[in-house]
């Protein structure tokens, strides 16, 4: 027999159901809240990881442009027993920051290590992200091997020149300013001073201008050819002359003012068109503008050179060029077509190729020059116009 239930026996049921329910609803709202949080957190943290890693590729940008060739020459190699290695001032903006080192491996090889890091107002880092890259400079080898090296006759109109094969020092310098390339004791580091593919065009009445080792010139060298003057091994001359940073002489009249400048910051100027680097040492030198060495290109069909101009690195002459008295470079000039000199006062220290590309002669003498061979001046102008490359396109992430 079914007992009738009294209505007393459900008294609070409703209650207990309700808080029952308000308890599982907040629950729910709360673990909803919970995950939202967690997942706005994480999207922070993937945010800020990024940015940290994206400042990370940016320092190793940041670095290649930047640091220049002298500077990776100059740097010891890094071991454990002498850790040196080149910090670079922290770039930042906007709570993104990145810090770059440099260390050289070997003589020929480097290490980029980039930190990038997203940090708060007050300088919390809230993620950071380190990359590295393998560097190499890229760097012409130009085969110098004699003072003056032609591919046609040059023709000597005049007995105030003086082309001399024998190692030295740019005047004023020494071995602080050598690394390589010093003269040494004896003559193994000597060469000819005028060799060419065919005749060098001097005679017996203008050997008392020349001096070179073993021999003052070479006639008929048959390692002289057009690829003498264009191929550098893994560079070509238009490798050179489209890198980076190559200044430009278009212009076929005179310049004039080529010279050393400085910023307003009193550092070299190296935006300037016309600062060509400073080879002069002591009294009246631009000590600031001592270690560039630019590789400078002439395009006009002649590039010519006015009075009391000086620079120092690589200059490449498309077309012929003309030296009108008053000029002096230290490094190397090469140039495609003739070589013109006239006047007084100039004077090359380094090396001259002149090619004379489907022309007669390779250049008239009717001036006085000085042209000097130097293998410290041939070295630094080429390390000078070294561009550093990576190994590869890519980095490896390190944490």
């Amino acid at each position: 027999m079914r007992t009738k239930t009294t209505g007393r026996n459900d008294r609070g049921m409703a209650l207990v159901m309700a808080l029952f329910a308000i308890v599982v609803v907040g629950a729910l709202v709360a673990g909803s809240f919970f995950v939202g949080r967690v997942e706005q957190v994480t999207g922070y943290n993937t945010v800020w990881a990024s940015q940290a890693g994206e400042a990370a590729e940016a320092g190793l940008t940041h670095a290649l442009n930047t640091v220049e060739a002298e500077t990776y020459q100059a740097m010891p190699v890094y071991t454990p027993a002498a850790p040196n290695e080149l910090a670079l001032a922290t770039v930042s903006s906007d709570g993104i920051a990145f810090t770059d080192t440099l260390r050289r491996l070997n003589n020929t090889l480097f290490e980029i290590r980039s930190t990038g890091r997203k940090v708060t107002a007050g300088g919390v880092v809230l993620a950071q992200a380190s990359v590295v890259q393998m560097v190499r400079l890229a760097k012409a080898t130009i085969d110098v091997n004699a003072a003056v090296t032609v591919q046609d006759p040059i023709n000597f109109n005049g007995n105030a020149f003086h082309i001399d094969g024998y190692n030295d020092y740019p005047v004023g310098w020494g071995p602080s300013d050598c690394p390589t390339g010093g003269p040494d004791a004896g003559n193994t580091d000597d060469k000819v001073a005028i060799r060419s593919s065919t005749e060098t065009g001097a005679e017996s009445n203008d050997m008392d201008n020349i001096e070179g080792y073993p021999t003052k010139t070479v006639d008929d060298d048959p390692t002289i050819t057009s690829a003498t003057f264009q191929d550098f091994l893994d560079y070509t001359y238009w490798t050179l002359a489209n890198q980076p940073n190559v200044k430009q002489l278009p212009l076929a009249t005179p310049y004039n003012g080529v010279v050393p400048v400085l910023d307003a910051g009193g550092a070299c100027d190296k935006t300037a068109p016309l600062n060509l680097g400073e080879p002069w040492r002591g009294t009246g030198s631009v000590a600031s503008c001592m270690s560039y060495f630019p590789v400078v290109h002439g395009t006009g069909s002649q590039t010519k050179f006015g009075a009391g101009n000086r620079g120092q690195g690589i200059l490449l002459i498309d077309g012929d060029m003309e030296l009108v008295g008053g000029f002096e470079w230290t490094g190397i000039v090469l140039v495609r077509g003739q070589m013109k000199v006239a006047g007084t006062g100039n004077k090359i220290t380094g090396a001259v190729l002149t090619e004379g590309v489907n022309l007669i002669t390779a250049g008239t003498v009717n001036g006085n020059i000085d042209v000097q061979f130097s293998q410290c001046a041939v070295d630094r102008a080429v390390n000078g116009a070294a561009v550093p490359q990576p190994l590869s396109r890519g980095w490896a992430q390190m944490f």
